[in-house]
């Protein structure tokens, strides 16, 4: 009998220096946080400025090729309903004009996006790299081990994350800290 409790003690020892010893080697839980991008950038007064001259640029190449399309429009309706009376020769012409200069209005537009491309980047990857180092600097300064991108909630969710409480999120809080240094 004395053997017996002695062996169940003796389990019991081990059992609780085990789980101290496991207890002391697991890390510790980390804080975690979530943030949306779109949110910050949708907020922030330099994200904001950057996309109203991003936009003026947009709506000034749409006023530029809107002659453009409507030239085409017009040259495409005209071979449609004249077509039939012309003879092959004068609709082949018509035909090879319209293609020529939607081919011109193509390229137009295609340098056009090229070049819309260029201004985002610029104006916009100054903004998210400060953004990277201010979620990086708030991430340290309050210890989080992990922060999220949470744009879009629920099933929808384009970020993997498709849950997280509304008390993680820190986006006001980063969207602040970079309009303050957008500020300098």
């Amino acid at each position: 009998m004395k053997m017996k409790f002695l062996g169940g003690v003796l389990c019991v020892c081990v059992a609780l220096s085990v789980s101290s010893v496991l207890a002391f080697a697991a890390p510790e839980r980390g804080k975690i946080a979530t943030i949306s991008i779109q949110q910050i950038l949708g907020k922030s007064k330099a994200a904001l400025d950057a996309q109203k001259i991003l936009q003026a640029e947009v709506d000034k190449f749409q006023a530029k090729f809107k002659a453009d399309e409507d030239a085409l429009t017009a040259m495409k309706n005209e071979i449609e309903k004249k077509g039939s009376a012309w003879s092959d020769e004068i609709r082949a012409e018509k035909e090879r004009e319209y293609q020529k200069r939607l081919r011109d209005y193509g390229m137009k537009t295609e340098d056009a996006k090229q070049e819309m491309q260029q201004l985002e980047k610029r104006h916009m990857e100054p903004i998210l790299k400060q953004l990277h180092e201010v979620i990086a600097e708030i991430g340290k300064k309050n210890g989080y081990s992990l922060i999220l991108e949470n744009t879009m909630k629920g099933l929808r969710n384009r970020t993997g994350l498709l849950y997280a409480d509304d008390t993680l999120d820190i986006s006001d809080q980063v969207q602040k800290e970079l309009d303050s240094r957008l500020k300098k």
